[in-house]
């Protein structure tokens, strides 16, 4: 669904439905910040697309991509039907709109009489949304055609009948909170969350910041802790590590368990199975220790089926081709002793669960250290952080009528502070919402759970314009912290976001810039502000 919006003077195309993280994407770069975007729509493309009618409205986007999800799921018959409907009915919120995508039982359109069965079938189909086989052999379709015709309301259009039968509209949505419909195919559950008044919302894991904002705004709630978890539908997730709505009581709860979600949205129905018996193997239950199972699930040794050393001996031998035997000696193999040979030679630890054999490379032990420093929060509470930067000199390269004008250094670039800032804001990405930067970092448990977000900036220091790390920190950064996210922010300036910042121009007065973060230069070096200080008091001078 191709349609154009508008907030101000700031225009902008949208193809919906889109997630919601790529929805508060583009809002913001219209300029439009709330959880609940609103601005008015200009334009749509597709004929008979329902939303013709409120063009030049203001309207909730939210709303419109939940519509554009449901219709996603419509034939295009019943695609037709709305078409139909909203032509001789009208409609006057959005809300109608989405509800009617639950109604459409007992409205018909039909634009080819040249078979009365195949009529009466449509016809019967849209009254009951079904038929058995038995419903197939023995009713008259003809029969019922022509009875609908005579006892239910009928219009001739000018592309077709339009048939009312039994058609009542249902508020499944009622304005506020949406009802339970997954679009995504890799959500693996949805949580049912309700408010202290009732009202239910559902959330849909792995899920991000932006859709818990839209989540809470939709329960007018300001904190998770305002809510609790009704129930659990399980998509995707085996039972033994489904958890139940008391487990998840907390942001944090809700946070971990995101993170396992996340990590096992790609699984098939095998690696599901695996990980279930690698969990009860290790004999866990947190979210954090199941995440970091399913990180290192390679490393596990799982054989569904087989429950005893017997049987693994045996499947060493004649599944696996471990050992190379002539078919004469098989019934004199002590399978079980070679299976228990295998086990203590090559594993650190082995043993049987209920689906079958789980062996593990490493003590067990470290599969249950890792508590979640990696993990994209879902709510941030800013006055928990303080903030760390991090400077580094900044060049940049002016073109004029597409023509080299020459480099730019650090006082040169002090003038377009505001135009640099705004390019940094538009190579935001999706993913980034909550931490920024380091939201790819997977280097260090330490500095993870010290620095809750990093995001590139540039700031004036006497005179001169630095490219800058900006962090929030919930503690102090060892020497070793700050040894390690200088290295990561300069992979980032050299491989990462700086290489595709700098192919991108600014639009100046003058012409273009293009703004580089890194240099090879010998003098070029990251620097806290403590030693960005001392640089400046000594008057050291840079290269470049």
């Amino acid at each position: 669904m191709k349609i154009r919006i508008t907030n101000g003077m700031n225009r902008r195309d949208v193809e919906l439905p889109m997630s919601d993280s790529e929805l508060t994407l583009h809002m913001k770069q219209i300029g439009v910040d709330e959880s609940i975007p609103k601005c008015k729509l200009l334009e749509v493309w597709e004929k008979g697309n329902p939303l013709a009618p409120f063009i030049g409205q203001t309207v909730n986007m939210d709303e419109l991509n939940f519509l554009a999800k449901r219709m996603e799921s419509l034939t295009d018959y019943e695609r037709n039907v709305m078409d139909a409907y909203v032509t001789e009915r009208g409609v006057e919120e959005i809300k109608d709109l989405i509800n009617l995508t639950f109604s459409l039982k007992g409205l018909s359109l039909i634009t080819d009489f040249s078979d009365g069965e195949q009529v009466g079938k449509r016809l019967y189909l849209d009254e009951f949304l079904g038929m058995s086989e038995e419903e197939s052999r023995q009713i008259n379709f003809t029969e019922f055609a022509e009875k609908t015709f005579s006892e239910q309301s009928c219009k001739i259009l000018p592309y077709g009948v339009w048939v009312e039968h039994g058609f009542e509209m249902q508020e499944v949505y009622n304005g506020r909170t949406f009802p339970l419909y997954c679009y995504d195919s890799d959500k693996v559950a949805a949580l049912e969350i309700q408010n202290q008044r009732g009202d239910t919302e559902y959330l849909y894991l792995p899920t991000d910041i932006c859709s818990v904002n839209k989540m809470k705004a939709r329960l007018q709630v300001q904190d998770f802790w305002e809510c609790k978890v009704k129930g659990v539908h399980n998509f995707h997730i085996p039972d033994s590590i489904l958890p139940r709505p008391e487990d998840i009581k907390c942001i944090e709860d809700l946070t971990f368990f995101n993170e396992l979600c996340q990590n096992i949205c790609r699984f098939d129905e095998q690696k599901m199975k695996q990980l279930s018996m690698a969990v009860e193997f290790v004999g866990i239950k947190d979210f954090t220790d199941m995440t970091y199972i399913a990180r290192t699930l390679s490393e596990f040794e799982i054989h569904p089926g087989i429950h005893s050393d017997e049987e693994y001996g045996k499947y060493l031998v004649s599944d696996e081709g471990l050992f190379d035997v002539d078919d004469l000696l098989l019934p004199h193999i002590d399978y079980a002793g070679l299976a228990r040979d295998k086990r203590q030679g090559t594993l650190t630890d082995s043993g049987y669960v209920s689906e079958g054999f789980v062996g593990a490379n490493r003590d067990i032990h470290e599969y249950m250290e890792y508590e979640g420093e990696f993990a994209d929060p879902l709510e941030i509470d800013e006055d928990c952080f303080q903030t760390f930067r991090l400077f580094s000199p900044l060049t940049g390269q002016l073109y004029v009528d597409g023509e080299d004008a020459g480099n730019l250094y650090r006082s040169d670039l002090t003038p377009y502070e505001e135009e640099i800032m705004e390019a940094i804001r538009n190579e935001e990405c999706i993913g980034e919402e909550a931490r920024g930067l380091m939201h790819y970092f997977d280097e260090s448990r330490e500095v993870a759970g010290k620095v809750l977000r990093a995001t590139p900036a540039v700031q004036v220091l006497n005179g001169e314009l630095y490219g800058v790390l900006e962090c929030k920190i919930s503690e102090p950064m060892t020497e070793e912290d700050i040894k390690v996210l200088k290295d990561y922010w300069t992979g980032q300036m050299s491989d990462g976001w700086g290489e595709g910042f700098e192919q991108h121009p600014i639009k100046i007065d003058e012409g273009e810039l293009y703004v580089s973060f890194w240099n090879s230069e010998s003098f070029w070096s990251v620097m806290t502000a403590e030693e960005l200080a001392v640089v400046q008091e000594q008057g050291m001078q840079m290269s470049f």
